[in-house]
């Protein structure tokens, strides 16, 4: 008998628990077919016809939670039995990824909409939104239109052409996926309100304060649902808005989204309580207590509801009196609402374990322990999809269990959001990581959770940085060097040259002994004292944008006319000029030999042994210009190309191997053991195998990637348009490289006279010194009466002019397929009443093209260089401690000590000024 108790409207608080990061973009759904499973239960034995219905929709994962009712449930054919991966891809992938007949689709952190193809997991094309990107959640779409957050904001975009259709401004961040309707898209904000937006147009039809975040609305057949984390759940006439029914939990319902299943709401709290509503009139039909709080929401047939909770419980209970049918503990808290199909029930936990478990009696038909990170997962006929950081795409096969040891692929461990795109490549020490940004921001960031540590902000643009134990040194746009105190980031002192030039320092500057050496733009070398910010000795080349380089003791800077210049370290006394050709990128030195590449595609090596001249030891061509530094360590040096090329070769010129990076490289290779990593202008990050060249793994950046990687504290960090984390896959090994020359090209021994100008040395010093366990729960029938069907105030429906105009559409990045087609212009729809909401961000971008830092080898830290919001990748700690073990630390920095970088790498330089 249904319960006629009235219902408590108290509420109290709730424990603290891990946000729920609700799902992914979903795609190419018919409005028939949103229509067909819009608030039905799906029940596993419908008749023939019913079933033949649902087909196509098992084919397909439309939106969030499968429909407009948050029911979690599919008829798909899913692996119930013995799997396998059919493919991987690392992407920054977040939330729950969704399906339609051709695509699998899913959102990265930065906000950007992937579409990939089902059976490969390949790229079909990217679009990237305007918002800030902080939790992206799943998209629906229908007759072809994707419809998601986008920051403070709605957008809706065609699959087809990936050309924007509409995008409404919202009143606060998008806090849930979107819910699509045939004709409406239902939304909420962090600010607590509940929009119906119209779905050919993106006008506002009604909208109403709920009080508090809201979770993804639900719809059942006469009634909206929206849930707010207050434990309000409002029932909504779908077509005006106007109040039904309320009803009020005992506790908060933080991030529990309703679930609507025939004639039924169901929502649980943070106290353990899982409620039955009756959905018409709202009053309680049962409640039961699992004596934890629920988690996600559940997922409901037409029989059963399956409500996991944070001990670690995964519930089955009757949905007709709330009694339990089964329990299973999982070990952990689950992470999401699960998802069920006709034979198994799917759930993903905090441990980052997904279980597929019988929906008869729960017992464990397999788990996949993957290389994610709070996972979400969705299925169609014949897969689980399984995202976090990386897109696991497993499908029916032989095991029934899956290891993350065995994948040979990268995962995201923590990203973190810069204000701007980044200016310089990441340094690390044993304390901090370091970065600037175009908004003109340095931050030093916790190296192993990402947290700010600190944060300096300034009027002018910033490259570098270059840290120490001590200090961060950054070059400035004004024409300063800045020296900051690793700690806390005040300034210890502002270096601003006597002359009246004030020329800005594009490139970062590099550290020998107790200087920091810096070009300005107009080409003049300064060594200021690291300690004072006093000036010791200037020196001069034709011109400057590049960092220089260090190579014992003596400093080397390249010009745009094509001339290397060597500079004793100590006195600022000019040594030699030698003119290599055309403009030049920044160069790479060793003790003997310095390294650098020309706009026509040749590289040079250059003799300097002697040390009062040079002479070109060989030279040789690549594939196109190079536009950045190369590296060198132990005996191979590394040099990448515009043309997309990443080239290896011994000491004495033999090519030992050539890979390809897919775009131009316009920032140095990284080196760590038997691994290479370059940054690709296809948004990309590689890594090669240092002996062969072969391809190790890929990981998709949120935009052009050109820095250089980073290595230490077991992790590789990389500048994107973000900071990411990373965790490679464990076969990385100190390499023992093999020269291979018979694909070689041979080097053209060239020798040539050099001029020696005359040196200009300089004491000058007067800077700008700023200082500065539980039993079986019993279902309770109480007589609860009809859920307050109060006179709350009614939404007030928004008589919008009609004609909402889409704005600008984006060009999208496309890896294969798609033109793109004129902006849609609806015609019928009215214009939405839209409020600009906080929390809108640019949605990321390519990276400003900065310069490469110039930077050497420490005993604890081994920096980089380039630009790029940056993306902290999270290497295998297997892998990375193999990093270690080095004799000589090569020749950067202040000559080259030894210490835990395997190899010798050798800093400075960068891109020249039209590459920032």
């Amino acid at each position: 008998m249904d319960d006629t108790t009235p219902h408590s409207d108290t509420t109290r608080p709730a424990p603290t628990r891990r946000r729920f990061l609700a799902g992914l973009t979903a795609a190419g759904v018919a409005g028939s077919t949103l229509s067909a499973v819009a608030g039905e239960q799906l029940p596993a034995d419908r008749a023939p016809a019913d079933r033949a219905a649902d087909a196509a929709a098992s084919e397909t994962w439309p939106m969030f939670a499968f429909d407009d009712g948050n029911t979690g449930y599919s008829g798909a054919n899913a692996p119930s039995n013995g799997i396998g991966v059919r493919w991987d891809r690392a992407i920054d992938a977040t939330g729950e990824p969704t399906f339609d007949d051709i695509n699998a689709y899913v959102r990265s952190s930065d906000g950007s909409l992937y579409a990939l193809d089902r059976a490969t997991g390949e790229t079909r094309w990217r679009y990237r939104t305007d918002g800030d990107g902080d939790a992206p959640a799943a998209a629906a779409v229908s007759d072809g239109t994707a419809f998601m957050d986008d920051g403070a904001a709605v957008l809706a975009v065609r699959t087809a052409s990936q050309a924007r259709y509409w995008r409404s401004e919202l009143d606060g961040v998008v806090s849930a996926p979107v819910t699509v309707t045939d004709s409406r898209v239902l939304v909420g904000t962090d600010a607590g309100t509940a929009y119906s937006l119209s779905r050919d147009g993106g006008a506002e039809r009604w909208s109403f304060d709920a009080g508090d975040s809201i979770a993804a609305p639900a719809r059942g057949k006469d009634r909206v649902f929206v849930a707010n984390a207050a434990g309000t759940v409002f029932a909504r006439d779908p077509v005006d808005g106007r109040a039904r029914w309320q009803f009020d939990a005992d506790a908060r319902t933080e991030d529990v989204v309703p679930v609507v299943s025939g004639d039924r709401v169901y929502i649980g709290d943070d106290d353990g309580t899982m409620y039955a509503l009756d959905r018409t009139d709202g009053r309680v039909r049962w409640r039961v207590n699992l004596n934890s709080a629920v988690v996600g929401g559940p997922a409901v047939t037409s029989n059963t509801l399956f409500v996991p909770t944070a001990d670690g419980t995964l519930h089955a209970l009757n949905t007709t009196r709330g009694s339990e049918r089964w329990s299973v503990d999982l070990g952990s808290s689950a992470s999401r609402k699960p998802i069920v199909t006709d034979d198994a029930v799917y759930i993903a936990t905090e441990e980052d374990i997904v279980y597929a478990r019988s929906r008869a009696d729960g017992d464990e038909a397999w788990r996949a322990d993957l290389p994610v990170n709070d996972p979400s997962i969705s299925v169609v006929d014949g897969l689980v999809a399984v995202v976090g950081g990386l897109y696991v795409a497993v499908e029916t096969g032989s095991e029934n269990a899956l290891d993350r040891g065995s994948f040979d692929a990268v995962t995201t461990r923590w990203t973190y959001e810069t204000d701007g795109t980044a200016a310089g490549s990441p340094a690390l020490t044993d304390d901090a990581l370091y970065t600037v940004d175009d908004a003109q921001v340095c931050y030093a960031l916790d190296p192993t959770e990402s947290g700010e540590r600190w944060r300096y902000e300034t009027d002018a643009d910033l490259t570098g940085p270059v840290a120490d134990g001590d200090g961060v040194y950054l070059g400035a746009g004004d024409g300063t060097v800045r020296a900051l105190e690793a700690a806390d980031g005040t300034e210890r002192w502002t270096f601003a040259p006597d002359d009246d030039g004030s020329e800005p320092f594009p490139a970062p500057p590099v550290r020998w002994s107790d200087l920091v050496v810096a070009m300005d733009s107009g080409g003049r070398l300064y060594g200021i004292d690291r300690a004072e910010g006093s000036e010791r000795w200037v020196g001069n080349v034709d011109s400057g944008g590049t960092s220089p380089a260090v190579g014992g003791d003596r400093i080397y800077a390249s010009s745009p006319s094509g001339v290397v210049s060597a500079f004793d370290a100590a006195s600022g006394e000019e040594l030699w000029g030698f003119r290599v050709g055309t403009t030049i990128a920044a160069p790479a030195a060793t003790a003997d030999t310095v390294y650098v590449g020309d706009r026509d595609g040749r590289f040079h090596a250059l003799n300097v042994e002697s040390g009062n001249k040079a002479t070109e030891r060989w030279s040789t061509d690549l594939d196109g210009a190079v536009r950045a530094a190369p590296t060198v360590a132990g005996d191979t040096v590394y040099v990448g190309t515009v043309g997309g090329s990443l080239y290896a070769f011994d000491l004495e010129g033999n090519r030992r191997w050539r890979a390809e990076a897919g775009g131009a490289i316009r920032a140095r290779p990284g080196v760590a053991g038997d691994l290479v990593t370059v940054g690709s202008e296809n948004e990309s990050v590689y890594a090669f195998d240092a002996a062969d060249g072969s391809e190790r793994w890929a990981y998709d950046t949120a935009a052009p990637l050109r820095t250089t990687a980073a290595f230490g504290n077991d992790t590789v960090y990389v500048a994107s348009a973000e900071i990411a984390a990373l965790d490679p896959p464990n076969t990385v090994q100190t390499p023992t490289p093999t020269a291979t020359p018979s694909d070689t090209s041979t080097p053209t021994a060239t020798p040539n006279d050099t001029s020696t100008p005359t040196a200009t040395p300089n004491d000058t010093s007067t800077p700008t010194a700023t200082p500065n366990d539980t039993s079986t729960p019993t279902a309770t029938q109480t007589d609860t009466p009809a859920g307050t069907p109060t006179e709350t105030p009614t939404a007030t429906p928004t008589e919008a002019p009609a004609g909402t105009t889409p704005t600008g559409t984006p060009t999208p990045t496309t890896t294969a397929g798609g033109t793109t087609e004129p902006t849609a212009t609806p015609t019928d729809a009215p214009t939405p009443t839209t409020t600009a909401g906080a929390g809108a961000g640019s949605g990321g971008g390519g990276g400003s093209g900065g310069p490469l830092d110039g930077l050497d080898i420490e005993p604890d830290w081994l920096p980089y260089a380039g630009a790029g919001a940056v993306a902290a990748v999270a290497a295998l700690g297997a892998a990375v401690k193999r990093f270690g073990g080095g004799g000589n630390g090569g020749t950067g920095g202040t000559g080259g000590t030894g210490g835990k970088q395997a190899d010798a790498l050798n800093w400075g330089g960068g891109l020249d000024d039209d590459d920032n």
